[in-house]
C-alpha cells in the first residue's frame, strides 16, 4: 500500500473536487494515474471506497470510515515521531536505576539533583536492592542502569569507571586510638595492626562495603569483634560516633559537616582496597540517549567529587 500521506491527499482531492479530472489537476498528476492508482487500493482492500456513478464524486461509506482512519494512523505516526524528538532531545522519558540502598543513601544525592535540574521531563525511578538481583534485573531489562561499587562479577554486563573514593575510619572518644581536638579528616597516625584490638560496628555481609572492610582486615590478619551489625552505613556511622566501635566507609558517605567533637575521622591510604564506583548496563543494550545522558553525568559529578577529596 502507498504512503499514508499519498492516500489522504487523493481521497481529500477526490472529495473537494468531485471529479477526477480536477482532483488529478489539483495533485499535478494524470487523471489515468489518479483513477489507476484508486481502483489498485480498492482491489487490495477489497472495498469500494469511491461512488463513481455520482456527481460531484463522493465516497462510499466504506471510503469515508477509511479515510478516517487513515488520519488517524497519520495522526499517531505524528505523534510518534514528535514524541521520540523530544525523547531524543530529552525533553522526557524515564530511566531506571538499580543501586544498593546503603550506597543509594550517599551516591544518589551526589548525582540526581543535578540531573534532575537539567532534564526535568526525565521520569527518574530508583530500585534499591541487592548488586546481585540488580545485575540480573539488567539483563532481563527491568532496570536501564546499575550503580554500584567494585567488584563486578557477571561478564554479561559492561561498565564505566565513575570515581575512586577515599576509605575512612571513623574512631570514636572510646578508642585507644582516638586524639583529642582533631577537627579534619587526615591521614591514618598509627601501625594499621593497632586495628586489631578495637571494637567494631559494621554493616551486613552482604553489603559492598562489608566485604570491602573484610578484605582488609583480613590481609591485617585481624579477627573484627563486631558489637554490632546493621543494614545501613549511616546507622553504623551514627553508632560509631556514639562510641560503639569503629566503622569503615567511604568518604561519600560522610556528613557534608561533620562535628568531630567526640570522634576522629581518618582516611587510610592502602592498596588492599580501594573504593571505586561504576555505572553498569547490559552488552545487549542499546543506550538511549537518556542512558547517555546519565552516564555522561554520573561521571562529570563523580569526577569533579573524586577531584575535590
Amino acid at each position: 500500500m502507498m504512503q499514508q500521506t499519498t492516500i489522504i491527499a487523493y481521497l481529500d482531492a477526490i472529495v473537494s473536487e468531485g471529479t477526477f479530472t480536477q482532483a488529478a489537476k489539483s495533485l499535478y498528476i494524470s487523471q489515468p494515474y489518479l483513477s489507476k492508482t484508486i481502483t489498485k487500493l480498492e482491489e487490495e482492500l477489497q472495498t469500494q471506497l469511491v461512488e463513481r456513478n455520482r456527481t460531484p464524486m463522493e465516497l462510499t461509506y466504506a471510503g469515508e470510515r477509511f479515510l478516517t482512519h487513515m488520519k488517524k494512523m497519520q495522526n499517531q505516526y505524528e505523534d510518534m515521531v514528535n514524541e521520540l524528538t523530544m525523547i531524543t532531545k530529552l525533553k522526557y522519558g524515564r530511566i531506571r536505576i538499580g543501586v544498593h540502598p546503603i550506597m543509594g543513601s550517599f551516591l544518589l544525592p551526589l548525582i540526581l539533583p543535578k540531573f534532575h535540574e537539567k532534564y526535568p521531563g526525565i521520569v527518574l525511578k530508583i530500585m534499591e536492592q541487592d548488586a546481585k538481583t540488580t545485575e540480573m534485573d539488567l539483563l532481563e531489562n527491568k532496570v536501564d542502569l546499575y550503580l554500584g561499587m567494585l567488584p563486578i562479577h557477571n561478564e554479561q554486563l559492561s561498565y564505566t569507571m565513575l570515581a575512586d573514593d577515599k576509605w575512612c575510619v571513623i574512631v570514636p572518644d572510646t578508642s585507644p586510638l582516638y586524639q583529642p581536638g582533631l577537627k579534619d579528616i587526615e591521614k591514618f597516625p598509627y601501625p594499621l595492626n593497632l586495628l586489631k584490638n578495637e571494637k567494631y560496628v559494621l554493616t551486613t555481609s552482604q553489603s559492598g562495603i562489608r566485604k570491602q572492610a573484610n578484605e582488609f582486615l583480613k590481609h591485617l590478619d585481624i579477627k573484627a569483634d563486631i558489637v554490632m551489625e546493621t543494614q545501613n552505613i549511616s546507622t553504623a556511622a551514627a553508632l560509631a560516633r556514639k562510641g560503639m566501635g569503629l566503622t569503615f566507609l567511604p568518604k561519600s558517605a560522610l556528613n557534608n559537616s561533620e562535628l568531630m567533637d567526640t570522634y576522629n575521622i581518618f582516611y587510610i591510604e592502602t592498596s588492599i582496597v580501594r573504593t571505586r564506583y561504576f555505572i553498569a548496563y547490559s552488552k545487549e543494550k542499546t543506550l538511549s540517549s537518556v542512558d547517555l545522558a546519565m552516564i555522561d553525568m554520573a561521571k562529570e559529578l563523580m569526577k569533579a567529587y573524586s577531584d575535590s577529596i
